[in-house]
């Protein structure tokens, strides 16, 4: 909090006014002389950081409290901003919590539980989303998907949290696929680690050239196969 000031009567000036008032030595309000300027007002900042205001994000679970002059940056760093639904048409934001119960209820999306970082773990992916609550903690989510290509089904990834506060350690995630194909000779294997955005999806799914495509071709998925890809998959984190 940037300090407050007062003349010699009591008048209040904010420090941005009084940047604009250095050189006066009267009063704006009373004119009273000031031989040494205005002088600072400690009852005044103690008063300004004694008002408190609620984080917006209370009902997604933030208790915080901060002072109103600090709710600003609060809310930009806080941890409970609710995230979006990718979904097309659906408007419902929430917690991450909120959001799995809403992906696997409203939409039906198929979701992969008991994941733990750094262990392989499989996966049905179906075309569309598919969803992974990491540690089964509801916190950390992590949409899949699956969308046709000209030469089979291209897989993308993207994790769903709020924005990292100021002063947090930047966690990066990767996340490793593999699919294989047993046959008589050598058979047909393919794997791939790539990085993972983090995002709230408030300006809706980044962009799907801008993501890493794993494909999986029509040899291994023919274009009228309704069957899901069955997938060995691996989430890795990393603090830089």
């Amino acid at each position: 909090m940037l300090p407050h000031v007062q003349c010699v009567v009591g008048h209040v000036l904010c420090s941005q006014c009084r940047d604009k008032l250095a050189s006066a030595r009267i009063c704006h309000v009373c004119r009273a002389p000031m031989e040494g300027g205005y002088r600072r007002s400690h009852a005044m900042e103690k008063l300004v950081e004694s008002i408190r205001a609620p984080c917006p994000n209370a009902p997604y679970g933030c208790a915080a409290k901060p002072a109103y002059h600090d709710l600003q940056p609060h809310i930009q760093t806080c941890l409970h901003a609710p995230c979006h639904c990718p979904e097309e048409a659906c408007g419902f934001i929430g917690s991450t919590e909120t959001l799995l119960v809403h992906f696997t209820a409203e939409h039906g999306w198929p979701c992969t539980t008991d994941v733990r970082a750094e262990e392989s773990f499989h996966m049905e992916l179906r075309e569309g989303f598919n969803v992974i609550d990491l540690d089964a903690d509801r916190k950390l989510l992590f949409l899949v998907m699956v969308s046709p290509e000209r030469l089979g089904r291209a897989i993308s990834a993207v994790c769903v949290r709020p924005p990292r506060a100021d002063g947090d350690e930047p966690v990066f995630y990767g996340l490793e696929l593999e699919f294989d194909r047993p046959s008589r000779w050598h058979g047909d294997r393919q794997k791939s680690c790539f990085d993972v955005e983090c995002t709230d999806l408030s300006d809706g799914l980044p962009n799907a050239d801008d993501r890493f495509q794993f494909l999986v071709p029509h040899l291994i998925v023919l274009p009228y196969d309704d069957d899901p890809i069955n997938i060995r998959a691996c989430i890795y984190t990393q603090i830089r």
